[in-house]
């Protein structure tokens, strides 16, 4: 089990490089037909983004639940990998349907060229980018879910990125700033600087 935890690098790696491919075969030919409508009798093809419009949100999607599962903390964390999880689920459920239903997705096409509310009749076929999508969505899908089970074992950001100590407060309650410190000759940087031996 201990095999299929990820480190961080690996992590972005096996999210990002499925959701960019992805992203781009959203912009090649996914099904090709023709319809059987006496106003639409030429090839139609459709590109993956007009077939599957939400692939490309769900993508983008994923990319920035990486980014919160890199840099946020235990809580955004694992709301990130649900929302990471569920978005790449999405983006292959919709990729498969444009796979195996390609008569439909050129149905679809033709009756928006035309402004119909039904789809004519058509034939359609799948080509090899609609499967090469496939793919690409089930590594993003398995990558999303590694990622979200790794997240649990992950430190979070280091200690200059948190939040500093609360100031001290002066001799009537009120909170001392930098300035403060600054106005009394003191430099406030000197605070973070590593100690020299």
């Amino acid at each position: 089990m201990r095999a299929f935890v990820l480190d961080k690098k690996r992590a972005t790696l096996v999210v990002l490089v499925p959701a960019l491919l992805l992203l781009g075969l959203t912009t090649r030919t996914w099904a090709s037909g023709e319809s059987r409508d006496v106003l639409s009798r030429a090839v139609t093809e459709v590109s993956g983004g007009a077939a599957a419009p939400g692939v490309v949100g769900l993508c983008a999607v994923c990319v920035v639940a990486l980014l919160g599962l890199m840099t946020g903390g235990r809580v955004i964390r694992a709301v990130s990998a649900g929302v990471m999880v569920l978005a790449a689920i999405g983006a292959a459920l919709m990729t498969l349907f444009v796979a195996l239903r390609p008569v439909t997705t050129v149905a679809d096409a033709v009756a928006r060229e035309l402004a119909r509310t039904t789809a004519p009749a058509a034939t359609g076929t799948s080509t090899v980018w609609a499967w090469l999508a496939v793919v690409a969505a089930l590594l993003l899908a398995v990558g999303a879910v590694l990622t979200a089970a790794s997240s649990r074992s992950w430190a979070g950001l280091s200690g200059r990125y948190e939040r500093g100590a609360k100031p001290a407060s002066g001799p009537r309650g009120e909170v001392r700033t930098t300035w403060d410190e600054l106005s009394e000759g003191h430099d406030p940087t000197l605070r973070d600087a590593p100690d020299e031996t």
